[in-house]
């Protein structure tokens, strides 16, 4: 009612002004009809009257035009009343309604990002849940549909304490800040934590705030990474409520390029699996946020069974802008892949300065959706024209399915957040299709339920086994207290979980190298772990080491000589980012070494935990 009424309130002036005009012509001609003739404006002021019903009661005749303003006036002087009081009386009963809410989801910021998310949360009827959000602008276009959805909209600014306390933050399960401001974003997890701090006693006994930040900024994303979430027990009068937080940020950038890397890996479309084989070879276009993560994740996982670096050619328009971008984020890059960065107008000539037939697979990330389609196609044709293994894949592709689609390498392009052209013209995925062009639209790929506000449950399912087992472990040799899978991984900061999601990404690239899945198939072999080769772990273990060193010089580690002092090796380890590990894996200690084959030595046991199976693959 009220979003219709809010739909045409243009229509209400209008009603009043067409009252009063035949309210003015009807008491004319009543006058007239009783030979009592009254000028205009008298007759403008009688019409004025019936507004508050003090001059409707004539003696007929009445003329038609009169007795429809008779009733039409006091109609509109109620309605006018209505709609002054439903707004405040709504808005009351809304936030009345809010009051009783528990484990709701608050999201501050209606953005394009955070409209997809509360789609995706209204998809799930059996996780039915209600959502309440905060937004300042009261003309944004998507507020009338959302209401439609059962959405609560609170129209105000989420960095407003009093706004968060409408919206009860102190019984939500989920605060989401996500507006297009990060500076924003920050500002409002701020609050939440100083609402908490203030009423640590009105909170529910066993709740954990869950607080979402979208942020890009590679510092700021670091600071929350690596600085503990929760209340430390000499800390916690400062932080009484602050320890029922839990906080998470995300980049949607990042998640798109964690998207990418690990659902095209190079392994799945050439042989990476022996001495004999080249390294793998990624070629990236563009010199945008994206772009950067994209290196960045895939400096951190493609590390193979060959044991040879993963070459990165970036194509870019100002390779000086995003290489030095790059050297002063990651100065240790060089230690983990090799990079070329090459002009855009470098690259297309003839003969192209890459070696294209080492080519394993390419990423296009653009900021135009246009640029993304072009580049794409001309980068399948400059490949056809100056690689033989390339035309050769393409034309054996064409005799086959009359087309492109099964060319080498695969072009996979990632379109930007403000994605329009294909979505008009539908055929566009269909011919990119056919010269083996994938399409992958950043915001359906990542900005759902599962991957931001579940935080990648089944990921998170296998890191969380890897870090109890190294915590079981280490409570057994250092004869200390072993708290629940869940209360350890509470324990740890974000960036040590994103330790562990790491080998847990990679652990599907190891699998795929002994020739194995894990499936949710009840029928088929699985793989007997015990009947592989020494040969086979020791590479198992070499892979896992490369990432690892990897994963350590991308977040900034140095290599120290080793310590005797195990409470001083922990405070370097920790506080000062410095490990005597970063060697090659022959310089390990045996008992590292054999720690690297840890996490694929765990494999069927988290497996069948997850209710999944490992199983062998068809050759």
């Amino acid at each position: 009612m009220i979003d219709f009424l809010r739909k045409f309130n243009w229509l209400f002036p209008q009603l009043v002004l067409f009252t009063l005009v035949l309210g003015t012509f009807g008491f004319h001609q009543h006058a007239i009809m009783h030979d009592n003739p009254i000028d205009w404006l008298s007759s403008l002021y009688l019409s004025l009257q019936l507004f508050v019903m003090n001059s409707g009661g004539v003696a007929g005749p009445i003329p038609m035009t009169l007795e429809i303003s008779r009733f039409l006036a006091p109609s509109l002087t109620a309605g006018g009343i209505f709609i002054a009081l439903w707004e405040p009386l709504n808005q009351n009963y809304v936030l009345f309604r809010i009051r009783f809410w528990k484990d709701h989801i608050v999201v501050c910021g209606l953005s394009k990002k955070a409209e997809l998310l509360i789609l995706d949360h209204l998809k799930h009827k059996t996780d039915k849940v209600n959502i309440v959000v905060i937004e300042p602008n009261t003309e944004h276009g998507s507020i009338s549909y959302m209401r439609k959805r059962g959405v609560v909209i609170l129209e105000g600014n989420a960095i407003d304490e009093d706004m968060l306390h409408k919206a009860n933050i102190l019984k939500a399960r989920v605060l989401l800040a996500l507006t297009n401001d990060e500076k924003i974003n920050i500002h409002v997890a701020q609050k939440a934590t100083h609402i908490y701090n203030q009423f640590p006693a009105e909170l529910l006994p066993n709740n954990i705030l869950q607080v979402v930040l979208h942020i890009d900024d590679f510092y700021t994303m670091n600071i929350f990474k690596e600085f503990h979430e929760k209340a430390i027990p000499e800390n916690i009068e400062f932080r009484k409520g602050g320890s029922k937080m839990d906080y998470h940020v995300f980049s949607i950038y990042q998640l798109a390029a964690i998207h990418m890397i690990d659902n095209y890996c190079p392994d799945k479309y050439v042989s990476l699996a022996t001495n004999d084989d080249p390294p793998a070879h990624l070629l990236i276009m563009g010199d945008n946020l994206a772009t950067q993560y994209l290196i960045l994740e895939a400096a951190q996982m493609y590390h193979f069974a060959n044991l040879k670096k993963t070459r990165i050619t970036v194509v870019a328009d100002d390779i000086k802008e995003i290489s030095s971008k790059i050297n002063s984020l990651y100065p240790f890059l060089e230690k983990t892949v090799e990079v070329r960065y090459i002009n855009k107008e470098d690259f297309f000539v003839d003969p192209c300065p890459v070696p294209c037939d080492d080519i394993s697979v390419c990423f296009v990330a653009l900021d135009d959706d246009g640029k993304s389609v072009y580049y794409s196609r001309k980068l399948r044709q400059h490949l056809f024209s100056q690689g033989r293994n390339s035309m050769e894949s393409s034309l054996r592709s064409y005799n086959r399915y009359a087309d492109f689609e099964k060319s080498t390498p695969p072009i996979k392009a990632l379109l930007p957040r403000n994605t329009a052209l294909v979505n008009i013209f539908k055929d566009v995925a269909f011919e990119m299709k056919a010269l083996n062009i994938e399409l992958i639209n950043m915001d359906d790929e990542v900005c759902n339920k599962k991957t931001i506000v579940d935080n990648r449950k089944e990921e998170d399912f296998i890191a969380k086994h890897i870090h109890y087992e190294w915590a079981k472990s280490q409570a057994a040799k250092n004869k200390t207290k072993l708290g629940s899978m869940q209360d350890e991984w509470d324990l740890i900061k974000d960036s040590q979980k994103d330790s562990n999601r790491l080998p847990a990404r990679h652990l599907f690239i190891k699998l795929r190298f002994v020739h194995a899945d894990l499936s949710d198939q009840t029928t088929g072999e699985e793989l007997d772990f015990d009947s592989l080769e020494p040969e086979v772990w020791d590479r198992i273990a070499r892979m896992e080491h490369n990432r690892w060193n990897a994963e350590k010089y991308i977040n900034g580690f140095v290599q120290i000589e080793g310590v005797n002092d195990k409470n001083l090796g922990n405070f370097l380890k920790g506080n000062l980012k410095c490990h005597w590990d970063l060697v090659p894996f022959d310089d390990l200690s045996k008992e590292t070494q054999d720690y690297d084959k840890f996490t694929f030595r765990m494999a069927p046991v988290i497996a069948h935990l997850n209710k999944k199976r490992i199983l062998k693959r068809e050759m």
